[in-house]
This record gives C-alpha cells, structure tokens and sequence, in this order.
C-alpha cells in the first residue's frame, strides 16, 4: 500500500490535494484487495487530516473511506 504510505508524506509537506489524489487511490485499492493493515493505512491518513476538516475536498474523502471501505476517521 504504497499510496497510503506517501499520501501522509505530502500531508506533512502541506500538499493537501496530492496527498488525497493518493488517498482515493488507495481506497480504489482496497476496494478490490482488502487488508487490514492497508485499511490502518488509511485511518491513520484520515487522523492526518484534522486540520483539514474544514475543506469540502477532505470531507468527501473521510466520506468515501467510511462507506466503501468501512473506515472510520
């Protein structure tokens, strides 16, 4: 899972859409090829995001990840 791994990198750079690009990569990916660790991946990405709440971009993705993959934020 490497685009959850590098989506939290560009978090840090403060790259916000670049990170969420690759964070909805990783959720097409574990729509098909489900892990846990993928999916721990993934929330630690949406803890990541806290001071973002406030965009319509990350909403959405904090979104996506709770109804197609079941993670919570």
């Amino acid at each position: 899972m490497r685009p959850a791994i590098v989506e939290s990198a560009h978090l840090q750079a403060r790259d916000l859409d670049h990170g969420l690009e690759l964070g909805n990569r990783s959720i097409d990916i574990l729509l098909r090829v489900q892990t846990s660790q993928a999916k721990d991946y993934v929330r630690e990405f949406n803890t990541a995001l806290a001071s973002w709440r406030g965009e319509p971009a990350v909403r959405d993705f904090i979104h996506r990840a709770r109804k197609e993959i079941g993670v919570a934020a």
